[in-house]
């Protein structure tokens, strides 16, 4: 059997369906593989970055393997954005690469280069990987396949990238077995260390849960919920848990973080015990001033230990997967008898700032325009209980994040840490294809022009995915940082400046895609959000969105400020208010 071969059976064999890439000279015969096997779909992607954040996508939103194939040299770089979006983000991704023949690589040979598009990648991707290999010899070839696969998928999931010589792809084999693979993953979590999170649940009078990405990758999110509603605690979540827990439940408490919602951000400073599930406490999340933190007791459960207390003293660390810690814990509480404090006043205490400041009314309390609010509000309404929803980065993802509510079988999937523009699309068109129903995608102008050339496969594989394009001709989230520390010098963030928007209306049309424009002047725009999301068609549609020149989003959190403390500051009325609330209340 052919290496090539083999790769593309043992791939099939754990369940790979679709392979993204760009086809190149030292991918040729594992191209060709794949080609000829009538399990495994290649998906021609337009910019091997695409071809990455597609895979990593589709990664999140699974939970499972996922691959993408690049050639050597240019093609294996031009993974790199994509390969740290899933090593941040815990995605189980594999990278397969050509690489020049053996005997064109310079090994320890003091040159640059040896071999023409001879790079090499195992050493560069290292610190972003969780394993990479070059296979120099076709008898190592089925020990790093099952190494690479069983390293992705284990523990903290992560990319793993295996660099193949072409003529290694090209010679023969005889391999032992070709069966799936399954993940190392065994937690022991101690009945001790069960009892001590107990007795800090239950001396709590105003906890609070902090769901994070891990919720999601352990998919814990039934088991959330029953935690939740076991001791009646209220949950926020961070940007990469924001579809964790359903926004409709009562206990939902909102979306934290620099740009999180107010009610969310306050509902973190206020609380006594915080127990964080598959979060890491980042500044983005927690902000940069961290003193309210240290009043707290703190619950930390997370897979990796090194994540634990990184910049705040936790009283309680738990080094587990979420779910198998919220199965082993609601085991150990039903056989527990100890009353938990009354959070009636808290829960209401929190219920009652939901109503003081919803998202939606942010930007008056600022006194700008809320048109992009409203639009998105319009958005969230008309979504379909399944839909998945693909989040590019800056202004549009923390819009967003802020105001789409996640209920039902609804799916937020965005990159976190990474934080890539031009991730969206790619991501969208990945999940349409393997989900096999409509995907929405949700992009800023500027993001939109790293990876427009993706529109390719929207337009000619008639893709289900409905592209909302936020066009406000300028680098806004940008912008708001210049215009907040820089005293509004702009710089290479408009046509005034340096940045230039496009006609993307008649781009999408010239790749073959129906396209619509709505603006805050049109007096049925509500009507044409409606119909686009109505439609039981399943053709692709981009919506531009045409908004003021200038757009900003609230609250936001400045540097040196609080979590509760976001810009725009509450007036001298809304803070008595809010003093009174919490003396009626009794909270501390």
């Amino acid at each position: 059997m052919k290496v090539s071969d083999y790769i593309v059976k043992c791939l099939k064999a754990n369940g790979v369906t679709h392979i993204y890439g760009y086809i190149g000279g030292a991918i040729t015969h594992l191209v060709d593989s794949i080609y000829k096997d009538a399990d495994i779909k290649f998906i021609q992607c337009y910019h091997e970055q695409a071809a990455a954040f597609g895979a990593s996508a589709s990664a999140k939103y699974s939970g499972k393997l996922k691959v993408a194939i690049a050639t050597s040299g240019p093609g294996a770089t031009n993974l790199i954005t994509g390969i740290a979006d899933a090593y941040f983000d815990s995605a189980p991704v594999l990278f397969l690469t050509g690489q020049v023949n053996t005997y064109d690589f310079k090994f320890e040979r003091p040159v640059r280069q040896f071999g023409f598009q001879e790079t090499d990648i195992v050493k560069v991707v290292k610190p972003i990987t969780k394993y990479s290999a070059l296979v120099d010899d076709s008898s190592k070839i089925e020990s790093t396949m099952e190494k690479a696969i069983t390293t992705a998928i284990s523990g903290r999931p992560g990319p793993v990238l295996v660099d193949i010589p072409l003529n290694i792809q090209r010679e023969d084999i005889s391999p032992k077995s070709i069966s799936a693979l399954v993940a190392n993953n065994v937690f022991t979590i101690e009945d001790e260390d069960l009892k001590e999170a107990y007795e800090m649940m239950m001396m709590a009078k105003q906890p609070l849960i902090l769901a994070g990405g891990g919720c999601r990758i352990s998919d814990a999110t039934k088991e959330l919920v029953l935690f939740a509603e076991a001791i009646s605690i209220p949950v926020v979540v961070s940007l990469m848990g924001k579809d964790c827990f359903p926004h409709d439940h009562p206990l939902y408490s909102g979306f934290i973080g620099a740009y999180g919602n107010r009610f969310g951000n306050m509902a973190l400073a206020k609380c006594d015990l915080l127990i964080v599930l598959g979060s890491r406490l980042d500044s983005r999340q927690i902000g940069n001033v961290t003193d309210y933190l240290l009043k707290k007791e703190i619950i930390q459960v997370d897979i990796d230990r090194y994540e634990i207390g990184q910049r705040i003293p936790i009283k309680k660390c738990i080094i587990s997967d979420v779910k198998a810690f919220l199965i082993s814990f609601t085991g150990f509480l039903q056989n527990q008898d100890k009353p938990c404090k009354d959070h009636s006043n808290w829960l209401r205490f929190i219920k009652e700032l939901k109503l003081l400041w919803p998202a939606e009314e942010e930007p008056r309390k600022a006194n700008s325009d809320a048109f992009h609010y409203n639009l998105m509000a319009e958005i969230s309404r008309n979504l379909k209980p399944d839909d998945v929803v693909c989040v590019d980065v800056g202004q549009n993802q923390m819009l967003a994040a802020q105001v789409l509510d996640m209920k039902g079988e609804q799916r937020f999937i965005n990159s976190g840490g990474m934080a890539p523009m031009g991730y969206a699309l790619p991501a969208g068109i990945a999940i349409a294809l393997e989900n096999q129903r409509r995907t929405i995608v949700i992009v800023g102008d500027g993001g939109m022009q790293m990876n427009i050339q993706e529109l390719n496969s929207v337009g000619n594989l008639h893709l289900p995915v409905i592209i909302f394009l936020l066009n406000n001709k300028s680098l806004g989230m940008i912008k708001q940082f210049q215009s907040l520390y820089f005293g509004s010098q702009y710089c290479a963030t408009d046509e005034t400046c340096g940045y230039y928007p496009i006609n993307f209306i008649k781009v999408a049309k010239a790749y073959g895609i129906n396209a619509i424009r709505v603006t805050n002047r049109m007096r049925q725009w509500r009507e044409k959000i409606q119909s686009a999301l109505s439609s039981s068609t399943n053709t692709p549609l981009l919506v531009q969105i045409d908004l003021d020149y200038q757009t900003y989003i609230y609250p936001k959190l400045e540097f040196d400020k609080p979590i509760d403390k976001p810009d725009p500051q509450l007036s001298a009325e809304e803070e008595s208010g809010l003093d009174y609330l919490m003396k009626e209340l009794e909270i501390i």
